[in-house]
């Protein structure tokens, strides 16, 4: 995968959108006013294709913020070495102005549950979510921002 040709350092004070690849043509003819895109890491761990190339494109315009919803920080596990390597490898090419991941668990043992699960409110826990950050942060080389923890009434 090509480097990233632009690089932009923050996300601007402007409104950002949600990217879905439906709204590519859209949001190239017509962006204002949007000064920022999110994307979910998932949708761009591949080695190529259409994501990534529409992805290329979409960086050279736009500040990027990556949003990982696959990590499971909270979960009681280690975190997925594979998925953490294919994060990184995102990252690195892509540079993207800021990276975020929930704060929730979504794994167990080897099944991955396809939800975003809250976290019993406990020092354990804390514990283990802040091992995780430090994990993901140092594997990454760049500061993670979480999203607010699941909660389920």
């Amino acid at each position: 995968m090509p480097d990233a040709t632009h690089a932009f350092p923050h996300l601007p004070n402007l409104p950002g959108v949600g990217y879905k690849p439906q709204h590519f043509s859209d949001i190239l003819d017509n962006p204002a006013p949007v000064g920022w895109l999110e994307v979910h890491a998932e949708n761009y761990m591949g080695d190529g294709g259409r994501p990534l190339a529409q992805l290329r494109v979409l960086a050279e315009r736009f500040p990027i913020s990556v949003h990982g919803v696959g990590l499971s920080i909270g979960g009681e596990g280690r975190l997925d070495p594979d998925h953490l390597a294919r994060l990184k490898h995102l990252c690195d090419w892509l540079n993207p102005a800021s990276f975020s991941e929930h704060l929730a668990w979504s794994t167990h043992d080897s099944h991955f549950l396809n939800d975003l699960l809250p976290l019993p409110y406990t020092s354990n826990t804390l514990t283990r979510v802040a091992d995780h950050i430090d994990e993901v942060q140092s594997m990454l080389g760049r500061r993670m921002l979480l999203e607010n923890p699941s909660s389920y009434l």
